[in-house]
């Protein structure tokens, strides 16, 4: 200690000759000498000199200097200890023959290893430096430690510049979500294929039983016979087969639909079981079975009418309101209820003495007619069609429909003021007899049985029905009031196009039900029934190519006949009219033409001869022939088929005319994802050459050959055509096809 009271220590950590600057004693930091207090060696006044005070004060006032720049490192300040290494230095005035000596530890409250007394002006001046220094560490410096970090990050500067990034961060999620979602909305998808019920895909051909194909020689086709020819049915691609009426008749009727046994076959056609093999054949072969569903009227024969006719006001039956019974006019009773006529142009009452009243009959007098608003004739309807569903059968084709009710209050029918002659049906007004609003209740409750049937065994039933009339009131049977209808009553306007049938004559009916139709519901094209003319009839051998094109590849169902896939003809039956009580042998009902065998291949016929004549083409015009001939009606027809089943725009396609004139009918059938479709039908006996690019957006320039009607069609499948300029034969048409593309933004 000197005379100013100054203790001083010496440099312990400085080697004698090290300048300031130098390297430190220990490089190692991880080793240090230990905190533990030791002695501190004092240095008497006596052993120091004027030169050696002098010396320590410099020294004192060097290491101030260093103080300044020690960083002092903030994240250990609760040991407060530093981390900076000393610069080791030498004291300059040891004694002579002594050698420096090593201090174990350093002061905690110096950074040097030396205290500096209070009052001296060194201790303030080093305070000052530390002070300094802590000053400077109030701004952000990139090498801090961890809290001194978090302590400047929750300054107000730091706390706004975070929420302005996580703001923008945020806001650009936000918009690049947007944009996303906005792209996902607005850019044009595929839209999904709507779920279709097998009835949509569906060709149904329509089989008049006792013509189709006899099995047991007898001369009368049969259940057996139609199960025989499955493999055929299959081979042109047909998928659901609807049976004329198979039900017992009364004895010696002419008529099918005298029926005196709803729940029976015919034993000229088979029986139960034999129905119920060609029903599970059928499903074996993918095709399903409908049914004749006839309730407007019964037999004279059936047990029902039996049982009503001998009920009486004295001696009352269950069965007594089963059909429509009216007393009789006049003094005498025996005068007709009201002028109603017959579709046979009869009177439509006949006279049951048994019963001494009138009962109703639209049709034969032998076909009394059911009353449909009896609860009990209601739940027997319903029996019955529970009774064939249980055997497997797939819907019903309800025959007659219009005539199911009547006018309750049973008002004369009006004289249309054209007719003069009052004994025709045509000559009526029949509002009153025809297409009352009662059979849209009727329908909806059998469609909701149907329903709640096939619910129960996870199998859909088609319910369709005929109708003639106002296209507004045919419209009305796919539903009324909310309550769905039939699936679809069958489209008797095609049944109206005949040899001078023209492009836009075509167009017309097409356009005529499509327009027409209810949202969400199924259209259908008749080719032809066992009550109208024959196709070839209506339309001669060169229209049946273009109008089969026409009603296979249309949106909707096609009904065809059978024998329409060979163009057969009707034959020639005296007094071939309606007329004529609804009898069997109507010329459209000819024997099927097989081959060129005897009896155009229908039977062996070795207990009898066939029931009817084939037409004397079948030499010719027979499935075994064009079956044969790559350019017939029969090769045509299953090509159709074939291109309907395969590809899906037709089955759920859209539907857009293209070129419409007096010669050429055309539409395209498309869907997203899948194949379009070019159909062009020339209904002139010249040729036609059209432009059909542009007509419609999605028609390319160039396009595939699908299919072509005929020879006459200068292409050939595969080919690819300019879609400016397609040339077609008289008669002809073709089908052209395009890969589907995504529509641009």
């Amino acid at each position: 200690m000197d005379s100013s009271g100054i203790n001083l220590m010496p440099y312990a950590n400085e080697e004698p000759g090290t300048p300031e600057g130098g390297p430190p004693a220990y490089e190692n930091t991880a080793f240090q000498p230990s905190p533990t207090k030791a002695a501190t060696p004092s240095i008497s006044s006596n052993d120091i000199d004027d030169t050696t005070a002098a010396n320590t004060c410099a020294n004192a006032v060097r290491i101030g200097e260093k103080v300044k720049n020690v960083e002092v490192d903030s994240t250990t300040a609760e040991t407060k200890t530093t981390t900076t290494t000393t610069t080791t230095t030498t004291m300059t005035g040891e004694r002579k023959g002594s050698s420096p000596k090593l201090l174990p530890s350093r002061h905690k409250d110096s950074t040097v290893g030396f205290r500096l007394p209070e009052g001296t002006g060194l201790r303030d001046r080093r305070k000052s430096s530390v002070s300094a220094l802590n000053r400077d560490n109030d701004q952000p410096y990139r090498g801090m430690g961890k809290e001194d970090l978090l302590r400047h990050s929750g300054k107000p500067f730091w706390r706004r510049l975070r929420y302005i990034c996580m703001s923008v961060v945020m806001v650009g999620w936000l918009a690049l979500i947007i944009t996303v979602v906005a792209l996902v909305l607005v850019y044009p998808r595929c839209r999904t294929p709507p779920h279709q019920s097998w009835w949509k895909k569906a060709v149904v051909y329509r089989i008049y039983v006792r013509s189709f194909q006899d099995h047991d020689g007898d001369g009368i086709g049969d259940l057996e016979g139609i199960k025989s020819q499955l493999r055929y049915l299959n081979e042109i691609g047909i998928n659901t087969i609807s049976l004329s009426p198979i039900y017992p008749t009364s004895p010696n009727s002419n008529s099918d639909t005298e029926i005196i046994d709803h729940v029976n076959i015919a034993q000229e056609y088979g029986n139960i079981a034999q129905f119920v093999s060609l029903v599970n054949a059928s499903h074996a072969w993918g095709i399903n079975v409908v049914m004749d569903f006839i309730p407007n009227h019964t037999g004279l024969d059936h047990p029902w009418f039996k049982e009503s006719r001998n009920s009486t006001p004295h001696k009352p039956n269950i069965k007594r309101n089963y059909y429509v019974w009216e007393d009789g006019l006049g003094s005498n009773s025996l005068k007709p209820p009201n002028n109603w006529r017959s579709v046979y142009n009869e009177e439509a009452w006949t006279f049951d003495f048994t019963r001494n009243k009138y009962y109703l009959h639209q049709f034969a007098k032998t076909q009394p007619d059911l009353n449909l608003r009896s609860s009990e004739v209601k739940d027997d309807l319903k029996d019955i069609l529970k009774f064939w569903m249980s055997l497997g059968v797939d819907g019903f084709y309800i025959r007659d429909s219009g005539f199911l009710f009547e006018d309750y209050d049973i008002r004369n029918s009006e004289l249309l003021s054209n007719e003069s002659d009052p004994s025709l049906y045509s000559s009526y007004d029949h509002t009153y007899t025809y297409g009352r609003s009662d059979i849209h209740d009727m329908f909806a409750r059998w469609r909701a049985f149907l329903d709640e049937y096939g619910n129960l065994t996870g199998r859909y039933r088609l319910l369709y029905a005929d109708r003639t009339g106002e296209i507004e009131n045919i419209m009305d049977y796919y539903g009324h009031f909310n309550r769905d209808g039939v699936n679809f009553p069958l489209n008797s306007f095609c049944l109206e196009l005949d040899e001078s049938t023209n492009g836009q004559r075509a167009a017309s009916m097409v356009r005529q039900w499509i327009n027409s139709m209810p949202p969400a519901r199924w259209a259908n094209w008749l080719g032809g029934t066992d009550k109208s003319k024959r196709m070839a009839d209506r339309l001669g051998d060169e229209l049946i190519r273009p109008f089969l094109t026409l009603i296979m590849l249309l949106p909707g169902t096609p009904v065809l006949y059978y024998g329409d896939e060979i163009g057969m003809r009707g034959i020639y039956v005296a007094n071939d009219t309606e007329e004529d009580m609804g009898q069997f042998n109507l010329s459209m009902r000819s024997p099927m033409q097989w081959d060129n065998t005897s009896h155009a291949g229908f039977c062996k016929c070795t207990k009898g001869t066939p029931w009817m004549l084939p037409n004397t083409q079948y030499m010719t015009v027979n499935v075994e022939s064009q079956r044969a001939d790559s350019r017939s009606v029969f090769q045509l027809f299953t090509n159709l088929t074939s291109l309907r089943t395969d590809y899906s725009s037709f089955h759920f396609g859209d539907y857009n005319e293209a070129v419409v004139d007096d010669d050429v009918f055309s539409f395209v059938r498309d869907f997203d994802g899948q194949k379009g479709f070019l159909v062009a039908l020339n209904f002139a006996n010249t040729s036609a050459t059209r432009s059909y690019h542009g007509t419609y957006y999605t028609i390319p320039s160039e396009a595939t050959v699908a299919l072509r009607t005929g020879s006459d069609v200068p292409y050939t499948k595969g080919d690819k055509v300019s879609t400016s300029g397609v040339y077609l034969g008289p008669h002809q048409g073709v089908v052209l096809s395009w890969d589907y593309v995504a529509k641009e933004l």
